[in-house]
């Protein structure tokens, strides 16, 4: 693999200048080597195309004297606006003072007039590999991201399949009564009236799990205050089928009534994947009355959710190992293994906090913590 061909057609960059005979011969050569070249012949110029662009433009190659805004000022405009971006100058002034305050400012690199284009090159490649790099991380996160929200998605169709395994039992029950009556001369208008009433109750029950399960992958990348014990209440609702069927107790302990200000769905996946983890872990070592306990405090600035399991533990062995992408205990047909690791990003990225996980007497003990200080609005 040529790591250097793919990091040039991966990038896009901004080229100022207002000499247009170095424009012209410059560009020639770099339009035929990047994925986009976007020209601007000044300052001015420069930070509008940038601004237009920035979530495109991967690095700005700037001459520093120029008409309307010079190429210190335009930088220093731009590494407001993002101050990761490389910048790198290209001029034959040599005033010391602009030197000085290129540097300042953050720049990668300075070449002088006449520009050597492998030089040129050659500093873009390196300035470039650290953002390549970077870009090829968060696609990888991406696409681990999509793939855990189909797991989980798996993992929810199976939930909603035990949630309305016995609300459909019931209606087909009420069902049979009422035809049985029919048959038998027996049908009263109370009767018609007492099913409706009961089968109208059910649907409206199956109804609302739809909607507690839909708002667990509805789009919402804004922060909200929320109640814990609300989400917890979204969660209960969704798993007990589950966790009865396999006579599995779910405990919740809160002495407080906590707010949080935050993402709020996916606090609840995050919650949700650790649970059923503890779930499956629970059937796999096939523990006869299998627990699973959370407990939420409030200590000083800190919010503390505990979740804890009598399935046995884990492994000393792999114990580091089980927030890698990819790494499962599971069969390849049970899971994919980035559970996990994503509920880690999404605590510790995403919210700022700390996903940890250690062995107590009974089995594994998951430990979220989340700064709360300020996050109430």
């Amino acid at each position: 693999m040529d790591i250097k061909k793919d990091v040039f057609l991966d990038s896009t960059i901004l080229y100022v200048e207002d000499d247009l005979e170095i424009i012209r011969s410059v560009s020639g050569v770099i339009d035929k080597i990047f994925k986009k070249v976007h020209l601007a012949y000044d300052g001015k110029e420069g930070l509008e195309t940038f601004i237009k662009y920035q979530d495109q433009i991967d690095a700005v190659v700037t001459d520093i004297y120029m008409p309307n805004m010079t190429g210190i000022e335009m930088l220093e405009n731009i590494k407001e606006i993002d101050y990761d971006i490389p910048i790198i100058i290209v001029s034959a002034f040599t005033d010391t003072e602009y030197l000085i305050s290129a540097i300042n400012s953050g720049v990668d690199g300075f070449l002088v007039k006449p520009l050597h284009m492998k030089l040129l090159l050659k500093q873009l490649e390196k300035s470039l590999k650290i953002r390549y790099y970077e870009n090829e991380i968060k696609r990888k996160d991406e696409i681990m991201y999509q793939q855990s929200k189909l797991a989980a998605m798996g993992e929810m169709i199976g939930n909603i399949a035990h949630q309305w395994r016995q609300p459909l039992n019931s209606i087909g029950t009420l069902m049979l009564q009422l035809e049985t009556k029919t048959d038998m001369d027996l049908l009263d208008n109370d009767d018609i009236y007492n099913t409706v009433h009961k089968t109208n109750s059910i649907i409206s029950h199956m109804s609302k799990t739809i909607d507690d399960f839909r708002n667990f992958f509805k789009p919402n990348k804004e922060k909200v205050n929320f109640k814990l014990k609300d989400i917890f209440n979204s969660i209960v609702s969704i798993v007990t089928a589950q966790l009865s069927n396999h006579n599995i107790e779910l405990t919740i302990t809160s002495k407080d009534e906590i707010e949080y200000f935050g993402y709020q769905n996916e606090l609840k996946q995050v919650i949700l994947n650790i649970i059923n983890n503890a779930k499956d872990a629970i059937i796999s070592n096939k523990i006869e009355d299998g627990k699973i306990e959370v407990d939420i405090t409030l200590i000083e600035d800190i919010l503390k959710i505990s979740i804890d399991d009598n399935a046995g533990g884990i492994d000393e062995s792999i114990m580091d190992k089980i927030f890698e992408p990819y790494f499962t205990t599971k069969f390849k047909s049970q899971g994919t293994g980035i559970g996990l690791y994503m509920s880690k990003m999404i605590i510790e990225k995403n919210m700022k906090g700390s996903l940890t996980v250690k062995n107590d007497n009974d089995g594994a003990v998951f430990i979220i913590e989340l700064p709360i200080k300020g996050s109430c609005e």
